[in-house]
């Protein structure tokens, strides 16, 4: 009777130290899985890449080129800019409105790699 309690006893050991290697896998390739390709958008892994932050604030346009607007713009508390005229590029898609020189505009901007980027602008006139 002792043996076959020893042999139990060894044999749950034997599972429990089992458990940890079993439970220690890191990766499951759900490509497969139904309904994953509508979910492109989430992140999927500790190493994506935080959401490009939009800041908002107000100026009038100064000039214009073909990929640029000037813009003398309000403090942006959120970045400690104080009140400024600086250079902004256009988004590529053409999706912002015309804009004028001398227009007084409300516009957000995005901050990338080459600089800032104009994301909307709103006329206040």
């Amino acid at each position: 009777m002792f043996n076959a309690i020893r042999s139990a006893a060894a044999g749950a050991l034997l599972v429990v130290a089992a458990f940890p290697a079993f439970s220690a896998e890191t990766s499951h390739d759900m490509s497969s899985m139904k309904g994953m390709s509508d979910m492109s958008g989430m992140a999927m892994s500790s190493d994506a890449t935080p959401a490009t932050k939009v800041y908002k604030t107000e100026g009038i346009v100064k000039t214009i080129t073909a990929d640029t607007v000037s813009i003398a713009h309000h403090p942006v508390a959120e970045l400690g800019w104080p009140a400024m005229t600086m250079t902004f590029a256009l988004p590529k898609d053409g999706s912002l409105p015309a804009l004028k020189v001398g227009e007084k505009i409300a516009f957000s901007f995005t901050q990338h790699e080459t600089g800032y980027q104009l994301s909307s602008a709103t006329p206040l006139n």
